[in-house]
């Protein structure tokens, strides 16, 4: 079976600067989840929320990434790991690229997301 990253895209987007005054304590959030269009039984999607509390700005984004198969998707690649673990893994290095750049690009020092490790997040999640 072949899968392909088809698109991503960006469905939410809040970037807030921080006063300078204002001192608070950094912090990272990211939530996960996959979903089967009914409309294209060879198509799934990852869903990314993250959130971003800065010294210097806050930013929540939501992401979308699509990946097709060569195939129709069957009820045993639904419950496998590749969905919750495999596709998030490949999926991330993108988002953790455009939030780096994203801030580089308004005028901050660039956000270099930890990597993650997808199984202990799918374990944490069941």
């Amino acid at each position: 079976m072949k899968i392909q990253l088809e698109n991503w895209k960006v469905l939410k987007l809040n970037f807030t600067s921080s006063e300078e005054g204002n001192i608070k304590e950094n912090s990272f959030d990211l939530s996960t989840g996959h979903f089967f269009p009914e409309d294209k039984p060879n198509t799934f999607g990852i869903g990314f929320e993250v959130e971003i509390n800065d010294k210097r700005f806050d930013l929540n984004i939501e992401t979308i990434f699509m990946f097709k198969l060569d195939k129709e998707i069957s009820e045993e690649f639904k419950l496998s790991d590749f969905p919750k673990i495999n596709a998030p893994a490949i999926a991330f290095p993108y988002l953790r690229a455009y939030i780096s750049n994203l801030t580089l690009q308004s005028g901050f020092e660039p956000v270099m997301l930890p990597s993650i490790n997808f199984v202990n997040l799918a374990k944490d999640k069941e």
